[in-house]
């Protein structure tokens, strides 16, 4: 399974100016190349590991915003390895309501193809394999497992 929830391309046509792996060499060159840290970081998954990347590219008083559900019931913050002062924002997720409300304009560039469903996926199985695929979520890399029924 791919580790990055988007394709390097959909992500920069969703909005992003580049995507990194939290391991990529690329990555801890990014702020030399810039010439500047960052402002914020966005971790749209709720990992550990890409929260600790993330901190030492970004400015003092700069943001890690995670976005994303964190598995674990706890993390360790490396707050060694990002500026004196930096801010940590943790939203997982709205209430029910508000998720429910999201759901149609998600539908909608689903349908208009604006968005696709594929390039969030990272396993898909048929219905009679819900074993292995339930399995499959426990994966690091799993982002969303889709059954076909």
């Amino acid at each position: 399974m791919d580790p990055l929830p988007l394709k390097r391309e959909r992500a920069v046509a969703l909005g992003a100016d580049e995507t990194f792996l939290p391991d990529s060499p690329e990555l801890e060159r990014l702020v030399r190349r810039r010439g500047a840290p960052l402002d914020a970081i966005i971790d749209a998954v709720g990992s550990e590991r890409i929260i600790n990347a993330g901190l030492p590219l970004i400015k003092r008083g700069g943001a890690i915003c995670v976005y994303g559900v964190i598995g674990a019931p706890s993390i360790t913050v490396a707050k060694d390895m990002g500026p004196y002062n930096f801010n940590l924002f943790v939203h997982q997720w709205p209430t029910r309501v508000w998720e429910a409300e999201a759901q149609t304009p998600l539908l909608q560039w689903i349908r208009s193809g604006t968005l696709s469903h594929r390039d969030f996926l990272t396993a898909e199985f048929p219905i009679r394999e819900a074993v292995r695929a339930l399995k499959a979520t426990e994966e690091p890399g799993a982002i969303k497992t889709l059954l076909r029924f």
